[in-house]
């Protein structure tokens, strides 16, 4: 009699397990078609929308190939970042003449000078990367203990000349690291007598490559230069490289196309919309646009400042939104709150 008793018992746990994950399975799928439906984050409920990426984040999460390949053979049908990601010898002939991306009036002729300063080929020439990380700089990564998964990945990329003095929570593994023009006048003005200063920040990125925006707009070529030169003697192992001003303008066209509606894409999804093209697994980290966390808690807009981004150039939560859904259907992953997992190998 005991012993039915307890198979009884059994029984009904098993039972009740398995209607809770049904119900769970069926609230994960209702969460992520309807923030796959959303159009807009204009008049959105932030601390309800919180409330909704908290749920997702609960959600079990899968990579979906046939949405991650449908994507790449997009990006790689505009835009082409296995190739074109940056100026090279490869993808660049000696006399001629690169649009900006902005400034389209603009030219700049690649002259013997220029052609010197170009790589071979871009770093992933060989092939598509494994694990990617992409590390934005949200102060969402504040005590997130996401440094173990992000060194954990084969390709790591940062902007901004972000520090990595937080490495529990932001790792200190970097492969490639941007800087813009206006950091580089405000930070480093004196390149050409004093180059010592930009050359010990980029120490700590170790053999990381250098991406520039040399041809965006006219006013940034000639910084973008100067750190070339200056490293040269300062850092001679640095390699600086360029960003095609040909593949940021058509990628702009392609999420305009697809309902950004910035003057111009942030950084960010610059670099996660590359990531998507060249690495098999992409891992977002440090996305999140807005000045409260999960919990309701407050948070800096930057791990390392509270410096908030322009608003007149960037629609950030537009964006998160993009990277939210790509999320949902599986064609990367989107890290939003505490790293507690143990990274996949």
């Amino acid at each position: 009699m005991i012993n039915v008793f307890f198979c009884m018992h059994a029984c009904v746990c098993c039972r009740d397990g398995f209607l809770d994950s049904v119900q769970k399975k069926l609230q994960c799928r209702r969460l992520r078609e309807k923030l796959v439906t959303m159009t807009t984050m204009k008049k959105v409920d932030i601390a309800l929308f919180s409330q909704e990426v908290r749920g997702l984040m609960n959600c079990p999460w899968r990579l979906n190939l046939t949405h991650r390949e449908l994507h790449r053979t997009e990006l790689w049908s505009c835009c082409n970042a296995s190739d074109r990601l940056m100026v090279t010898r490869q993808n660049t002939n000696q006399n001629q003449s690169l649009t900006y991306e902005v400034e389209r009036r603009m030219k700049r002729k690649v002259d013997q000078a220029l052609w010197e300063m170009l790589p071979q080929t871009v770093p992933w020439s060989k092939g598509s990367l494994s694990r990617c990380a992409v590390v934005g700089s949200g102060g969402i990564l504040q005590n997130s203990s996401c440094g173990a998964e992000i060194d954990n990945a084969d390709y790591v990329i940062r902007f901004n000349l972000a520090p990595i003095n937080k490495s529990y929570d932001v790792g200190v593994k970097t492969d490639l690291i941007t800087a813009n023009p206006s950091q580089i006048i405000k930070g480093y003005p004196d390149l050409q007598r004093n180059p010592g200063p930009l050359a010990e920040a980029l120490s700590i990125y170790g053999h990381a490559h250098l991406l520039l925006p040399a041809f965006s707009f006219a006013f940034g070529t000639s910084p973008c230069f100067k750190v070339y030169h200056a490293l040269r003697k300062a850092r001679p192992q640095q390699e600086v490289v360029f960003f095609h001003p040909d593949y940021l303008f058509e990628l702009g066209r392609f999420w305009r196309r697809r309902g950004q509606r910035a003057p111009r894409l942030s950084t960010g999804l610059m670099l996660a919309s590359t990531a998507l093209e060249i690495c098999e697994q992409v891992h977002l980290y440090g996305f999140w646009p807005f000045p409260l966390d999960l919990s309701q808690n407050t948070l800096p807009h930057h791990y390392y400042d509270s410096v908030g981004p322009s608003h007149f150039m960037h629609a950030m939560p537009e964006e998160f939104l993009l990277l939210l859904q790509l999320h949902s259907q599986g064609a990367l992953q989107l890290h939003v709150g505490p790293c507690t997992l143990t990274p996949t190998p």
